[in-house]
């Protein structure tokens, strides 16, 4: 069972040691956390790395962090009409691939981790959150 979702801003945050990475750290250490990701956070994760011109790390990176990860968790049309409900009720504007990752979490009844703060437009009922 997933009980924490990271989006790609906390992944990115851990893997650059951004702020918040050490509370990323804290949840995929836990004992009783199971940490899953969106299948969206690869391309997300990509083109941030090809940004920083890092694009050839993609492979190694995803292989190192494939073994915190107790699931790389694919959107199917479940957690793409949940999507579209978060948006639809959210007072301003959530990117289409937050929604979803945020839809994932949901989906999962797991905690939405991030660092981005459009997310705080979902309602706390509707994703749980953890911000980093």
């Amino acid at each position: 069972m997933i009980t924490h979702v990271l989006d790609t801003s906390a992944w990115i945050a851990h893997l650059q040691r951004e702020p918040g990475w050490k509370a990323v750290s804290e949840i995929l250490a836990g004992p009783e956390t199971a940490v899953g990701i969106s299948v969206l956070s690869l391309v997300e994760l990509h083109a941030r790395l090809c940004s920083l011109g890092d694009e050839h790390k993609f492979s190694e990176v995803v292989e190192d962090y494939r073994e915190l990860f107790a699931q790389i968790i694919s959107v199917d049309e479940t957690i793409a009409l949940r999507a579209i409900a978060l948006r639809q009720t959210a007072p301003a504007r959530v990117p289409a691939i937050d929604a979803l990752i945020a839809a994932t979490a949901a989906h999962h009844d797991a905690v939405l981790v991030h660092r981005d703060p459009h997310f705080l437009a979902l309602a706390g009922e509707a994703v749980r959150q953890q911000g980093l």
